[in-house]
């Protein structure tokens, strides 16, 4: 596709007005985008558009340029019956009018990306549902099976430890290697995507039961066992620890059902518990948007400490 140039200065005073009408019609849609889009495409843009401009007209305020907040606004109020899919065509075309008006761009601000990210959790019944694994889960699976010499024991409770402790996601679990063990002194760490993790000392010393038992001094740090109880030399995958975590809501006897998230979202609200912010939970969790973990986290003193800040970083701008 051709790179679809800005409308010239001299020209953009009359298509703001005739585009703030909301009634565009193919025509002046296909002079906009210089006939870089099909008829079907031309077709959703105008729709949507009209839907955009008709929320801004019963606000009383312009679709173009439009305030960050009033499309942040449209987001939440048009998912109370619309499809997440159908908002986000929105947002895009509302975000390629302003570009080719040479406006600020409102689709790609942090507030209308939060806000998006938020309702599209929100509109995933399983993100409701991952129950926390918490600390105390952690500690009476270790008392119960502490004393087992089942290889299999010994590495889930390694797999329980390593994924509250470091916020794991299961990809990052299996992802684990040997050479991601790292010790300075009395502190064990681990490299997760460069980040480090440092382990508290009884999973350290799970650690080390598990190398010395099973031996092993490269490769995949969390492996396959089959039913004989032996050591594979591949990967756990992120199903087989779907199944470690099935595991414990068995042994704990819980009527819920822990899930690979689990442990994400228990960390995540222990963590809030202690004072940390979101912003730090999401560093510590590696997130690429502070929306997972402010759900997580739910209606605490931390998620409440990062909406002011926000709120007090957008009155800066």
């Amino acid at each position: 596709m051709k790179k679809i140039l800005p409308l010239e200065p001299k020209h953009i005073l009359d298509s703001l007005a005739l585009f703030n009408q909301g009634v565009v019609s193919l025509d002046e849609w296909e002079l906009l985008t210089q006939g870089a889009y099909s008829r079907n495409s031309l077709l959703s843009y105008r729709n949507d558009w009209h839907v955009f401009a008709d929320f801004c007209h019963g606000q009383g305020v312009t679709a173009v340029p439009c305030a960050i907040t009033t499309l942040r606004r449209f987001a939440e109020l048009a998912a109370q019956h619309r499809k997440i899919s159908a908002i986000r065509r929105v947002v895009v075309t509302v975000g390629l009018v302003h570009r080719l008006h040479q406006q600020r761009d409102p689709s790609k601000h942090r507030e209308v990306k939060y806000a998006m990210a938020r309702l599209l959790q929100a509109k995933l019944p399983e993100s409701k549902e991952a129950t926390p694994f918490h600390a105390q889960h952690m500690i009476q699976l270790n008392e119960q099976l502490a004393s087992s010499q089942r290889l299999q024991d010994l590495r889930d409770r390694l797999v329980w430890s390593l994924s509250y402790e470091g916020l794991l996601k299961r990809s990052e679990l299996a992802a684990l290697t040997t050479d991601d063990l790292i010790t300075q002194g009395t502190q064990t760490f681990i490299i997760v995507r460069d980040q480090r993790v440092a382990l508290s000392e009884q999973t350290a010393m799970l650690v080390a039961q598990w190398l010395d038992k099973t031996g092993m001094n490269h490769g995949p740090l969390l492996r396959r066992i089959n039913k004989h109880g032996h050591l594979g030399e591949t990967a756990l995958d992120p199903s087989s620890i779907y199944r470690v975590f099935r595991r414990a809501s068995r042994l704990l006897g819980e009527s819920v059902t822990f899930s690979g998230q689990s442990p994400r979202v228990g960390a995540s609200r222990a963590l809030a518990n202690k004072g940390m912010t979101i912003k730090q939970i999401q560093h510590l969790g590696r997130w690429k948007s502070p929306a997972m973990p402010a759900q997580y986290v739910g209606n605490t003193i931390a998620s409440e400490q990062a909406k002011a800040r926000y709120r007090h970083k957008k009155l800066t701008e």
